[in-house]
């Protein structure tokens, strides 16, 4: 009994308070103004927030309007047959929401949560806005908008307007904005070399690393090459250019005679003279375009000239040699007065003779308290028939 009692009184609540709402408008005359949030043929449907009603009419998504008519309820809702429909201003209180506008299968709003906007804005992509609108069914429908630009700090889930030099390219690549390193993947296909300066637009995601996520080739401008300098001069970013020899070579790199950093990207002998620009990395070089300018058999004979640490080119015969019970071995090469003895590090894997012509590429030292030479590697010396 109670139970009936109680769905009673919920009927004739509803009752009266359908009562009311029909009783706000006029048979004849009833009007509503309300923002557009969905149109489709001859279909429409206005809300102001709080409540929706269609009409007959083929309206603008996203515009306000006012329309007045006959209100009335249907098995779907309100429904009003329409007299008149003319643009209005809003009325009815607004939405504020504040993030930045970007593309993700279609328009939304970062905050840095997502939310899908109804339609697009005039706004340029990851730019910075408050919106003011409603929010109706799943999407947000802006009504007023104002910009506010980009993000001046990386800000984790949020878009972020990178200006910077590639450094490594492949996928991702990294750039440096001149202070440090952001890693940013880029889209399907889309390569980078080093040495550019570019413009990267993508979501930042903050890790050990500042992470881009770039999901558009448009999200990308490239600037140009960075700038060239001495390379004394050249900063991290820049191209460093000089007329440089070469003092040491890996199967990985070079060592040259006019800095500490290594040289990637090019292959050449010890002793040969490179004329290069090559990218300054953190910690090492990267060559762009790199040439022998003199080859090492141009160099003077410097077995004369023993300056203790500094490399040169020593050409001469073989006096005497001697080797240790170790594998260690010294020879005593001259030319004229001049004579200097090269150590034979067993891992050269070489054998001298007296009286053998030889020619070696690398550094004056010492051996027990006499002038002596030493090099790298079995590549820096020639011998016999061989030089």
């Amino acid at each position: 009994m109670v139970s009936k009692n109680i769905v009673i009184v919920v009927l004739f609540s509803s009752l009266i308070i359908v009562s009311l709402a029909l009783s706000r408008y006029s048979p004849e005359n009833d009007s509503f103004t309300g923002l557009c949030v969905y149109s489709s043929g001859s279909f429409s449907v206005l809300y102001n927030g709080s409540t929706s009603v269609a009409v007959g009419e083929k309206l603008e998504l996203g515009n306000v309007y006012k329309v007045e008519g006959r209100l009335r309820i249907t098995h779907r809702g309100f429904w009003i047959d329409v007299s008149s429909v003319f643009p209005a201003n809003a009325t009815f209180p607004l939405e504020r929401v504040e993030g930045a506008y970007w593309h993700s299968n279609g328009p939304v709003l970062l905050t840095p949560s997502r939310h899908r906007l109804a339609y697009p804005i005039n706004v340029s992509k990851g730019e910075l806005v408050v919106l003011k609108g409603l929010s109706y069914g799943s999407k947000f429908y802006p009504l007023k908008v104002k910009e506010l630009g980009y993000l001046e700090e990386p800000k984790d889930g949020m878009p972020y307007l990178l200006e910077g030099v590639v450094l490594y390219g492949g996928n991702p690549v990294t750039l440096w904005n001149g202070s440090e390193e952001f890693r940013v993947y880029l889209p399907h296909g889309v390569k980078l070399k080093p040495g550019l300066r570019v413009w990267v637009l993508g979501v930042v995601r903050l890790y050990s690393i500042i992470t881009l996520y770039v999901d558009s080739s448009e999200d990308i401008e490239v600037l140009g090459s960075t700038d060239k300098r001495p390379i004394k001069l050249a900063e991290i970013g820049e191209i460093g250019t000089g007329e440089c020899l070469v003092t040491e070579r890996t199967s990985r790199y070079l060592r040259l005679n006019c800095t500490s950093l290594k040289l990637y990207g090019f292959s050449a002998r010890v002793g040969d003279t490179l004329r290069f620009e090559a990218l300054r990395r953190k910690s090492s070089l990267l060559c762009l375009n790199c040439s022998v300018a003199k080859p090492r058999e141009e160099l003077p004979n410097g077995i004369c000239n023993f300056d203790k640490g500094n490399f040169a080119k020593i050409s001469g015969k073989v006096s005497w040699v001697k080797i240790y019970r170790n594998g260690f071995g010294i020879a005593n090469v001259t030319n004229g007065t001049c004579s200097v003895l090269l150590k034979i590090s067993s891992r050269l894997g070489i054998s001298l003779t007296e009286n053998e012509s030889v020619t070696a590429y690398g550094f004056f030292t010492t051996y027990r308290g006499r002038p002596a030479f030493e090099v790298h590697s079995g590549d820096d010396v020639c011998f016999g028939r061989y030089c």
